[in-house]
């Protein structure tokens, strides 16, 4: 049976978001870590938050091109307010973002990850804004379950929504 990814393109409003920041570790602990972090200063039932059931993971686009090094893991939030120790303020820009639903295995993710990249390569319209500044996410919904709050190696469905912003290729 062949599988079918759906690649969107989507308009994200700008927003605000409190984060924690992050690197990659070989055994993908460093997004739960940052989440638990996180959680300890900014509860989930904090008035700032905005509408929405998501944790969002961030990625700077212009690492793309080479190893994505920094992550940030934050919820988006209606105004910063008093930011604690060790939480970062991220202002999103939005814009047109190529979008695709992971939903599945891990080999399904990364099936996910190839497609939408592929796209981004044969687009003879867009291509992935890397400038600096520029963040990519990943939204991660709390229900079923929150992916963040169990090890990535327990994880066997996993679901988020890949968002990436994207520009007009310049003629």
């Amino acid at each position: 049976m062949q599988e079918t990814i759906a690649i969107d393109l989507v308009e994200v409003a700008p927003f605000k978001a409190l984060a924690v920041r992050t690197g990659m570790t070989p055994d993908k602990s460093g997004t739960r870590v940052a989440w638990s972090k996180l959680t300890a200063q900014i509860p989930l039932d904090d008035v700032r938050l905005a509408d929405g059931p998501s944790a969002y993971v961030f990625i700077p686009q212009d690492q793309w091109s080479k190893n994505v090094d920094t992550l940030w893991v934050g919820l988006a939030v209606r105004e910063f307010g008093d930011v604690p120790d060790g939480i970062e303020t991220l202002e999103v820009s939005g814009g047109l973002c190529v979008s695709a639903h992971v939903y599945g295995d891990e080999a399904h993710m990364w099936r996910v990850y190839d497609a939408i990249f592929a796209w981004l390569e044969q687009s003879p319209d867009y291509e992935m804004d890397r400038r600096e500044g520029v963040l990519g996410m990943e939204t991660v919904p709390f229900e079923p379950l929150n992916a963040l709050t169990i090890p990535y190696s327990e994880i066997e469905t996993f679901n988020f929504t890949m968002l990436y912003p994207i520009r007009k290729k310049s003629s």
